[in-house]
């Protein structure tokens, strides 16, 4: 408690006098105090007022940057089985010329086996500000602005990756359980000591429902809960070898955003991190106080991969100790632009003494040939 009084005055010192008091323990939380009214530019966080680089619903569709993405993740259910999903879809500038990106990925967990798809092009199917569209090859994200979206991916019949056959869909609608989460300061991340500035923000508590098609169950009615990134800045993903990222949604409510960069010596590079509390209200987390320790690693069987994998993780002097376990090894998403694994993950730990858990999602680049980290 103390270190995250003293971490957010770091950033307010001038309004640290006024802090309410944050209870961290068991699914307490007394955040959420009213600021009046913070004026245009700044939102009211933990009772405080503060600026934010962020502009919604204007700033939800694309930018002119050499780098953007929209991306969501989540956990569905029907009856007792659990499926995990990713939908993204990505803007690059490549040598000047605008390139678009759709990855799919699913994790039917009973089945125990991951299934993706990928694709590349230079004229998506539709990318309109009014309506908000994104529609790039099998990917289609249809967005309000105020994270009540509606998104779309499939997986064809023989463009599954790894050859398996049949078509895969998910086709859910999301809303927020909680308003955005600007990382960061006021939605502003540095990309590693020579990877530019990004603007982020993240719904991080997300409602879905709708429907999943997949070889093995058929069309299957499905809800649960999603989370949903979308970043851009004049970074390039080539500016450094590659960042380990975590989602941590907990069944108490809260939720967790960390990272870590490695440079091209794949020494640490910085990172970072967020806490989102129950009402909405976050705070930022420095890279010192995130420590983290994988405890094996994967072997891939589809490039020259080897990905750290099942973490402990330790932040704030061990106030939170999460045990993050990957629910399958192989969720490795490989394409011709760059390997990385993204991954169903259960977590489980203790914080401020409390027993937790939960569940989330793990990214891990930079650990395989491709284009964008070749071999030394």
């Amino acid at each position: 408690m103390t270190n995250l009084k003293s971490m957010f005055s770091s950033l307010y010192p001038l309004f640290m006098l006024f802090l309410p008091a944050i209870h961290l323990g068991c699914a307490v939380d007394d955040s959420g105090k009213p600021c009046g009214t913070c004026g245009e530019g700044r939102i009211c966080n933990l009772g405080l007022c503060m600026d934010v680089s962020i502009d919604l619903p204007r700033d939800a569709g694309p930018h002119d940057f050499d780098t953007e993405w929209w991306y969501y993740t989540g956990h569905l259910q029907k009856d007792n089985q659990r499926f995990g999903f990713e939908v993204t879809a990505f803007s690059y500038d490549i040598n000047g010329t605008p390139a678009y990106m759709c990855h799919v990925g699913f994790t039917d967990q009973p089945a125990q086996a991951h299934y993706h798809t990928d694709g590349i092009t230079f004229e998506p199917a539709r990318w309109s500000s009014s309506p908000l569209i994104l529609e790039v090859m099998t990917c289609r994200i249809e967005l309000s602005g105020d994270g009540h979206d509606h998104i779309t991916g499939r997986i064809p019949d023989g463009k599954e990756r790894d050859g398996n056959p049949g078509e895969w869909l998910i086709d859910l609608f999301v809303q927020p359980v909680k308003r955005p989460v600007f990382h960061g300061r006021g939605g502003i991340i540095q990309m590693s000591d020579n990877g530019g500035n990004s603007w982020y923000y993240s719904y991080t508590r997300l409602s879905a429902r709708g429907s999943i098609t997949t070889p093995r169950t058929g069309k299957l009615d499905v809800q649960g809960i999603a989370w949903m990134d979308h970043q851009w800045g004049d970074f390039n993903v080539n500016q450094f070898k590659g960042w380990d990222w975590w989602s941590v949604q907990l069944d108490d409510d809260y939720e967790l955003m960390l990272f870590k960069f490695r440079d091209w010596q794949n020494r640490p590079a910085g990172g970072a991190g967020t806490i989102i509390l129950p009402k909405g209200d976050f705070i930022p987390i420095k890279d010192q106080d995130i420590h983290i320790k994988p405890l094996r690693t994967w072997k891939s069987t589809h490039t020259d991969g080897i990905y750290p994998m099942d973490w402990d993780i330790d932040i704030l002097d061990d106030s939170w100790h999460l045990e993050v376990r990957s629910v399958l090894d192989d969720q490795e998403m490989y394409n011709p632009a760059q390997n990385y694994w993204e991954g169903l993950v259960d977590i489980t730990g203790v914080r401020d003494g409390c027993k937790i858990r939960g569940a989330g999602y793990t990214e891990l680049s930079g650990y395989a040939t491709d284009p964008l980290d070749p071999k030394p």
